[in-house]
């Protein structure tokens, strides 16, 4: 009796393309958002964060308040929710 050994491609992973999302932990994506946000990549960062919003972000776990309300400040600006104005030590 002949075995098949043919496998069957599994259409999530065997394809040619790339999947139209990653699934990553959250505690990964707050510390690449961190990175981001350090090294000054405004664009990147800032949609990070719309994206971990929008999928049910609750809270940054052990970040301080700066990392906490520059993680927010887009989300709660364009929701009317506050406005943050810098100080003027802040723009010298």
């Amino acid at each position: 009796m002949e075995k098949n050994n043919t496998q069957t491609p599994n259409t999530e992973t065997d394809t040619k393309e790339n999947p139209p999302y990653y699934k990553i932990d959250h505690k990964l994506a707050v510390a690449i958002w961190t990175v981001l946000f350090e090294e000054g990549y405004e664009y990147l960062e800032k949609a990070l964060s719309r994206v971990m919003i929008e999928q049910g972000l609750q809270e940054i776990e052990g970040a301080d308040a700066v990392l906490i309300l520059s993680f927010w400040r887009e989300y709660l600006e364009e929701n009317n929710l506050a406005t943050m104005i810098p100080s003027d030590d802040m723009l010298h």
